[in-house]
């Protein structure tokens, strides 16, 4: 290194991916939000591929409503982490996509500091039932006016104030 930096309020800096998740760790995570031809995308399914399901899960045996949601590679450009999430959970192209939020926030479930963006992506096609990760059972379309309840990770009321901010 040229410039050897001394850190001296926990500033962030990062080595090389772990293979595990550790207690007191970190971990760089985008929520993505689908849109087509103006409707809002969700998916009924059990859990994100490759996450713990909801503590409520259990009771919604038919499934609860996801968007799409991943952690970035290590190096990985955002244009083609964007479209490598959305084709693995969703077997759609990316028509075009914007970041509009970041959140910095400290999990206690996991002892975790979880660096968050939020993505809206306009989706080439609307996604059809299937295998994506994980079986999806119903793509459901939605604007501000009929947002569905049973959302795993957010309650209708952050949908809302999602759509208000940023649709």
């Amino acid at each position: 290194m040229a410039y050897e930096y001394i850190w001296k309020h926990k500033e962030a800096n990062f080595g090389k991916p772990l293979k595990k998740q550790v207690k007191g760790g970190t971990h760089i995570t985008f929520e993505i939000v689908p849109t087509f031809k103006g409707k809002i995308i969700a998916f009924k399914r059990k859990s994100i591929p490759g996450h713990e399901e909801p503590p409520h899960a259990k009771e919604h045996p038919e499934g609860l409503l996801f968007f799409c949601h991943n952690l970035i590679r290590f190096a990985e450009p955002f244009d083609k982490f964007v479209n490598r999430v959305i084709k693995e959970q969703c077997g759609v192209s990316v028509k075009s996509y914007k970041v509009v939020d970041f959140e910095s926030f400290y999990q206690d479930k996991d002892d975790q500091w979880a660096l968050l963006g939020y993505v809206i992506v306009e989706l080439n096609k609307l996604p059809k039932l299937g295998t994506y990760g994980n079986k999806i059972y119903k793509v459901i379309q939605f604007n501000s006016k009929n947002i569905p309840n049973n959302f795993a990770w957010w309650s209708k009321d952050d949908v809302k104030g999602f759509i208000k901010r940023f649709l």
